[in-house]
């Protein structure tokens, strides 16, 4: 069996040892064929996971390479846009919502349950009437899980922001950022880091992986 290809060594293996998840699969691969090239807004090599759901698909983009996850959530608007750039990875439960245009840079990570709006209410009006701002993020941009992205926040190239922060304001780039809101902590220089003095939290690093910690 080792003489095949990867892909079919792979069914091969999945039909033998766990047939249901073929169906899942085969899911998948409807999924990634229905919006490749029936809706025509995925480029080739990109993978779209079950139950996804594109609205306004006219209006997204998404790049060559790309992985979505399954149950991604994405709504351009009538008059809106959602381009996501080559090589990124949207997780699962992921929810854009591109009224007022979303960017998304190349090889780009966004956590499962993150939510990305470009839409705010003006809570003083009585019809409550919608305020669009565009959202951008960099390119090698890594978002942790269950995020919240506000309207006209540009996040810049390599930076992370840590799980469950509310980005409200520009993130710059090669950094970190945690918190409610999202404040820096640490910056990197040339592949040194210098933590920021007007973080609320501390990034160590702890054998080849990183941590965050509340000070």
């Amino acid at each position: 069996m080792n003489h095949l290809p990867h892909k079919f060594r792979y069914a091969l293996k999945t039909l033998i040892w766990s047939p249901f998840e073929l169906l899942r699969l085969a899911r998948v691969a409807w999924t990634t064929f229905k919006f490749r090239y029936i809706h025509r807004c995925a480029a080739p090599h990109t993978v779209i996971g079950e139950s996804t759901v594109m609205i306004n698909t006219a209006n997204i983009r998404i790049g060559s390479g790309c992985l979505i996850q399954d149950r991604v959530y994405l709504r351009a608007g009538v008059d809106g846009s959602i381009e996501v750039g080559d090589g990124a990875a949207l997780n699962s439960f992921v929810q854009i919502y591109g009224h007022g245009g979303v960017k998304i840079g190349t090889s780009t990570q966004i956590g499962p349950g993150t939510i990305i709006t470009t839409s705010g209410h003006d809570y003083r009006a009585t019809d409550l009437a919608r305020d669009n701002a565009p959202i951008i993020l960099g390119d090698r941009v890594w978002i942790g899980a269950n995020c919240t992205i506000l309207p006209g926040v540009t996040i810049g190239d390599k930076a992370v922001i840590g799980a469950g922060a509310v980005v409200a304001e520009d993130i710059p780039e090669s950094c970190v950022a945690v918190g409610v809101p999202a404040r820096v902590v640490r910056h990197f220089d040339n592949g040194r880091a210098e933590q920021s003095t007007h973080g609320a939290a501390e990034v160590q690093t702890v054998g080849k992986s990183k941590k965050i910690i509340n000070r």
